[in-house]
C-alpha cells in the first residue's frame, strides 16, 4: 500500500504521529520541508494520484486543501481521501478579535477566522464528494478527521489543557485506512476529554 501525506513528519504534528502508527514504512510525506512547492497543487496531485490512499493534512490559508481535494477528486486512481480538518469548523468556533493573534511559529499569515472558514469549507466538500462512494459510482472513499487540541509543538507551546497524542492521532488515521473496504467513514470529530478520568 502506498500513502502519501502533505506536511512535515519531523514537526511535532499529526504527520509525525500517522509516521509513527505506521512505524516509520509504507507513507511518503510531502511537504516544504523536502523540498515541495505546497503552491504547486498541480504537481503535488499528478504526484499522488497513483497512490492507494492520499492523506490532505497540511493546512494552507488561502484554501489550498480544498483546492487541492477539487483538483486531485477527478483524477485519482487510488481508493481513499482522507482530509485533515479541525473540531473549530465541527463547534462553528468564531475567531475571539478582542485577543492578540496567537499565530503558529513560522505561519505570520495565519488567521484564526480564515482558518474556521477554510476547515469549514473542506468539510462541505468532503461531504459532498463522499455521497459518490455509498451511493453514486466513484470507488474513492473520502473521510474528514476533525481533530481538536492535538499535542502539537504549537498547541503544548500555546495551553496547558487536555490533549490528544500524536501517536494516538496517528493510529486513529491507520484505523479508518485500515477499515473494512465496504463502508465509508464520512466525518470523524475528536476532542480530549478535560476532566481527569
Amino acid at each position: 500500500m502506498k500513502i502519501a501525506v502533505t506536511g512535515n513528519p519531523n514537526y511535532e504534528g499529526l504527520c509525525k504521529g500517522i509516521y509513527e502508527a505506521y512505524n516509520h514504512n509504507f507513507v511518503e510525506f510531502i511537504g516544504r520541508y523536502n523540498g515541495w512547492d505546497m503552491t504547486d497543487l498541480d504537481a503535488i496531485v499528478d504526484h499522488v494520484k497513483d497512490y492507494n490512499v492520499f492523506i490532505n493534512s497540511q493546512y494552507g490559508p488561502g484554501g489550498e486543501q480544498v483546492t487541492l481535494l477539487n483538483k486531485l477528486y477527478p483524477v485519482f486512481k487510488g481508493e481513499h481521501i482522507i482530509n485533515i480538518s479541525s473540531t473549530s469548523s465541527y463547534w462553528h468556533k468564531v475567531a475571539d478579535t478582542t485577543k492578540p493573534l496567537d499565530a503558529p511559529e513560522n505561519f505570520p499569515e495565519f488567521s484564526q477566522e480564515n482558518y474556521v472558514k477554510n476547515k469549514t469549507a473542506l468539510d462541505k466538500t468532503a461531504k459532498e464528494l463522499c455521497k459518490n462512494v455509498c451511493w453514486g459510482t466513484s470507488k474513492i472513499r473520502i473521510t474528514n478527521i476533525a481533530f481538536g487540541q492535538l499535542a502539537s509543538k504549537y498547541k503544548i507551546q500555546k495551553s496547558n489543557v487536555h490533549k490528544i497524542s500524536l501517536v494516538d492521532a496517528g493510529k486513529l488515521v491507520k484505523w479508518v485506512i485500515d477499515s473494512p473496504r465496504d463502508m465509508n467513514f464520512h466525518y470523524i470529530a475528536v476532542d480530549p476529554i478535560q476532566t481527569d478520568l
